[in-house]
């Protein structure tokens, strides 16, 4: 069965839980769900493994605690150090439809308001010049730190979930992350100078790469999923 579909099933059979064995079960999943390194098919497998084992125990009159043990938090670390860690091509893959999505979202932005900005207020060109150097930097810049701060805030989701219980405050966490990621993104295009090869690429180019790496990104996470 394929990762979607696992989700799918757990989604349904969740429905199916008390208030309070729910509560205890979620917070698991968000533990094992948020632990990426760990092969996504066999996190999902054993979620699925743990919420049947708690659908039966439910109808003895059992609670999760009872079964489980008191801490979800123990319990999900526990389950997490047995899971099979992802290799390198599978980390690749994980990461590569973000990494797609990103760019693409940069050139396909830039495709559509560049004339729009250049028809209405006579800014700027149809045709952006770029440095070969400059870009290539800036793309693995890029991706490094969306790597770094996609790790950071899966483990700042999972963490505070079980030790920040004001819901101001989490938001106030996220909103940060968010701020601080937004301001790194805008430095990297403002601090690194242009050098390299240089090149003209019109609009449409642009347009057709951003399409390309959308499509080959969602190719990707079809396939993982």
């Amino acid at each position: 069965m394929k990762t979607k579909e696992l989700i799918k099933l757990n989604n349904e059979k969740r429905e199916k839980l008390t208030d309070e064995n729910l509560k205890y079960y979620e917070e698991v999943l968000l533990y094992i769900r948020t632990s990426f390194r760990k092969k996504e098919v066999e996190s999902e497998e054993i979620l699925a493994e743990l919420l049947d084992h708690l659908l039966d125990a439910q109808k003895n009159g059992k609670t999760a605690k009872e079964i489980f043990g008191a801490s979800p938090t123990e319990y999900a670390k526990e389950i997490t150090e047995e899971l099979p860690t992802m290799n390198l091509k599978e980390k690749l893959l994980f990461f590569a439809p973000s990494a797609l999505f990103l760019f693409a979202g940069v050139l396909l932005v830039n495709a559509i308001f560049t004339p729009l900005l250049n028809y209405a207020l006579n800014i700027g060109e149809i045709k952006d010049t770029i440095y070969l150097g400059s870009i290539i930097v800036e793309g693995l810049l890029i991706t490094l730190v969306s790597a770094v701060f996609l790790y950071l805030l899966m483990k700042s989701v999972r963490d505070s979930n079980f030790n920040i219980k004001n819901k101001v405050i989490k938001f106030l966490v996220y909103w940060l992350f968010s701020m601080l990621y937004i301001a790194l993104f805008t430095l990297i295009f403002y601090l690194i100078p242009d050098f390299g090869y240089k090149v003209t690429i019109p609009v449409y180019i642009q347009l057709l790469l951003g399409a390309i790496f959308a499509i080959s990104g969602f190719a990707i996470y079809k396939s993982n999923n």
